[in-house]
């Protein structure tokens, strides 16, 4: 039964997307408009990897982070299980070597490996009961030396989220501009705790904050 919850929630977390795909550039703050500087400061930090090489992006969305991905790659792979978002995205890209992949990222496995894995706004979206299976993905997609790159919310992100009490994975209830109204997975990692989490799994970790919002965390494999 349990089990059952745990697909159902992560089946309405992809259900939202999917709805909130046309939305998703007006609404998320990471958009350049409503948070330029902190946008910059990740920005910069990514970059300072440059170049990337063959770059893997989870959880891609509407190409937000995948169009500067692809400035200094030599190809981008970016899967995400909203083909609403995959559209805005592949449009945003134009014709930069950019493949798309249409997946569930639960059940997905790469055909390749990659230099750079990257997710942007997608940790937090992996139930605990998910995550060393995720990271044992992540290390699947990393070719020999590859990094990892991710950039996040912190915990001070739940006083203006709506938490969903009861479920099988923390989360919290999202509201579309048409008054539909989600569930959707939200774990938000201490900085601590997720170097903590990630060297028990032979990961070693830098993690650095950007206001009082976001984190990136550049990773490799120990």
């Amino acid at each position: 039964m349990a089990d059952d919850e745990l697909a159902g929630l992560l089946a309405e977390q992809i259900s939202y997307y999917r709805a909130r795909a046309d939305e998703y550039d007006a609404t998320y703050p990471l958009d350049a408009r409503a948070d330029a500087a902190g946008r910059a400061e990740l920005l910069t930090t990514l970059e300072a990897l440059a170049p990337y090489g063959r770059v893997l992006e989870l959880a891609c969305g509407t190409g937000q982070w995948t169009v500067e991905l692809a400035r200094h790659a030599t190809t981008v792979t970016a899967v995400d299980a909203a083909p609403e978002a995959l559209a805005i995205c592949r449009r945003r890209v134009g014709a930069a070597p950019v493949q798309l992949v249409e997946a569930d990222l639960f059940s997905w496995r790469p055909r390749e490996r990659y230099d750079l894995v990257f997710f942007s706004a997608w940790l937090s979206h992996v139930p605990p009961q998910h995550f060393d299976d995720f990271w044992a993905l992540v290390g699947d997609c990393l070719a020999p030396d590859g990094r990892v790159f991710v950039i996040d919310e912190l915990p001070a992100v739940a006083a203006v989220e709506r938490a969903a009490p009861g479920e099988p994975a923390p989360a919290v209830r999202r509201e579309l501009t048409d008054g539909q109204d989600f569930r959707a997975v939200k774990v938000l990692y201490p900085p601590d705790e997720l170097r903590a989490r990630l060297d028990a799994l032979g990961w070693d970790a830098e993690v650095g904050t950007v206001g009082w919002r976001y984190f990136s965390a550049s990773v490799r494999r120990r």
